[in-house]
């Protein structure tokens, strides 16, 4: 999972995209951090879209959040 960002902005070679795929099928727990990771991806696109920066106290609340999500999956 290590590597999301690649597979979620499109950036990966065909063969590891579908590897990725794949594990995705097969693993609940890196499914659920990859619909996270693309939530927020798509949050912050609409919140681009509008014309207005992120406020610098929302980026900070939403990588804490992530990486709390991230420790409670690997514990």
């Amino acid at each position: 999972m290590h590597r999301i960002y690649e597979y979620l902005d499109g950036e990966m070679q065909p063969s590891d995209v579908a590897r990725v795929a794949q594990h995705l099928e097969a693993c609940g727990p890196c499914l659920h951090e990859h619909d996270l990771d693309r939530a927020v991806k798509a949050a912050v696109r609409r919140s681009n879209s509008m014309g207005e920066p992120c406020p610098d106290q929302l980026r900070v609340q939403i990588r804490q959040r992530i990486t709390m999500v991230r420790l409670e999956l690997d514990g």
